[in-house]
């Protein structure tokens, strides 16, 4: 056991001890003033403050009679316990009489609460005084967010809830025991890093698709592009395309909404080069940077005129009534396998062919999808393979095809009079994404 004068007295000199209490008592005020306002019968804006500080008492005596110190905090958290049942014992006594109370039964939450304030207690004098106040600003947040996760939860339907499931199961389960080597054709496939890259594109539509479910019963055509174009650009232009179609010529609201998600899918473009580029992407993304303010300004000069044609509610939410599950795995490994396959034809492209090679990998794969290319070359930029312009341009040709694909499908679905105006409107990224690509290739 060491000397307590070796542990307390410095510290007590130099006022951290005091500074660690003050700090425990701050946390447990914190989590006590919540409980106070939502009325727990349990514990209060009084008792977590003293649970707290019993949590910094344990952890300054397991400090002093270490190595046998563990014991002090475990007998502290028996004793919590021990208090917290014998009070429940004699709230059930006391209400013995009302068989609806009895019957309805109680949450646990306020007591989960205090054995986290002793914990945060603990860790603030155990040094480690950052994790313990964000932990307890953490549980005080979840608790007043009750009504809000109430709410939520129950937006969700079934499918919803196996959608995140399933991106539970691609992230927490599946990627963890990846392989870690690159493999395959010309060593160009890293399983974990492919993985990852599912992972990240499926976070971010799994985002929008529940989004969609949330705010889709009352979401305007605008708010349904926004979402829309997170889970896939192509499918909201095939969406607005046929309903411009069905109200016979007014598409004013439907052009807006395909030059938004051409907007999402130009800033999503630029997320996932910057997470395969890392900090190779700088020049990259400033690039990148000339195509997505064109789709900004097409995205503006498209909202202006929408504001009049805006659908019914219903008519919006038709929209959203045939989203896709993103995180379903047959849609993952077709994703992999498209990733897998664009990774080998750029790095070969790029190999006997030079720059034209992968430009011409870029353009065929823009006309289906924009995730694979694009991690695909930002990826030769963090490995130092391709210079940022470069990699720049070639992917804001394959933008460019991707946004022409984008006009076919609304002259196609649409008809002559909607093509005319989403061809007008995004031939402003259109000419710019052309302007990059000359300017590289011809510099």
């Amino acid at each position: 056991m060491q000397d307590p004068s070796q542990i307390i007295q410095p510290a007590a000199q130099t006022g951290s001890v005091y500074l660690d209490l003050a700090m425990a008592l701050g946390a447990g005020l914190l989590v006590g003033l919540q409980r106070q306002r939502a009325q727990a019968d349990l514990a209060g804006i009084r008792t977590f403050p003293l649970i707290a500080l019993l949590g910094a008492i344990c952890g300054i005596l397991a400090r002093v009679f270490e190595p046998a110190g563990v014991w002090v905090v475990a007998a502290g958290f028996i004793a919590l316990g021990l208090v917290i049942h014998a009070n429940r014992n004699v709230g059930r006594s006391a209400a013995k009489d009302d068989e609806k109370e009895l019957k309805a039964g109680r949450g646990i939450v306020t007591e989960m609460a205090v054995f986290v304030v002793f914990g945060c207690g603990l860790l603030i004098v155990l040094k480690q005084a950052g994790i313990g106040i964000s932990i307890a600003a953490a549980t005080a947040v979840l608790l007043h967010l009750k009504p809000s996760l109430h709410k939520f939860t129950a937006a969700l339907s079934d499918v919803d809830v196996r959608a995140i499931m399933q991106f539970a199961a691609i992230s927490l389960i599946i990627l963890p025991v990846v392989p870690n080597r690159v493999m395959g054709p010309f060593s160009a496939i890293n399983p974990y890093n492919l993985w990852l890259m599912v992972v990240l594109v499926t976070g971010i539509s799994l985002a929008g698709y529940v989004a969609i479910r949330i705010f889709g019963s009352g979401a305007g055509t605008l708010l349904a592009g926004l979402l829309g174009g997170l889970v896939s650009s192509t499918a909201t232009t095939v969406s607005f395309s046929r309903m411009a179609k069905l109200r016979g010529g007014k598409c004013a609201a439907s052009v807006a909404a395909i030059a938004i998600a051409s907007l999402v899918m130009a800033v999503r473009t630029m997320v996932l080069a910057f997470a395969a580029g890392g900090d190779e992407s700088g020049e990259m993304l400033a690039w990148l940077g000339v195509f997505t303010g064109a789709s900004v300004v097409a995205a503006a000069i498209a909202i202006v005129p929408a504001w009049k044609d805006e659908p019914k509610q219903s008519e919006a939410k038709s929209q959203f009534e045939n989203q896709k599950n993103p995180t379903e795995l047959k849609a993952a490994l077709f994703f992999a396998l498209t990733f897998a396959v664009v990774q080998v034809l750029v790095i070969a492209g790029r190999q006997y062919f030079g720059n034209s090679g992968l430009f011409a990998v870029a353009a065929i794969s823009g006309t289906t999808d924009m995730g694979a290319i694009t991690l695909s070359t930002a990826g030769l930029v963090s490995r130092g393979e391709v210079d940022g312009a470069t990699a720049a341009a070639a992917i804001t040709l394959a933008a460019v095809v991707n946004t022409i694909v984008k006009v076919g499908i609304a002259w196609s679905l649409g008809g002559v009079a909607l093509a005319k105006r989403v061809g007008v409107i995004l031939f402003v990224p259109i000419l710019a994404g052309v302007v990059v690509v000359w300017w590289v290739v011809m510099r």
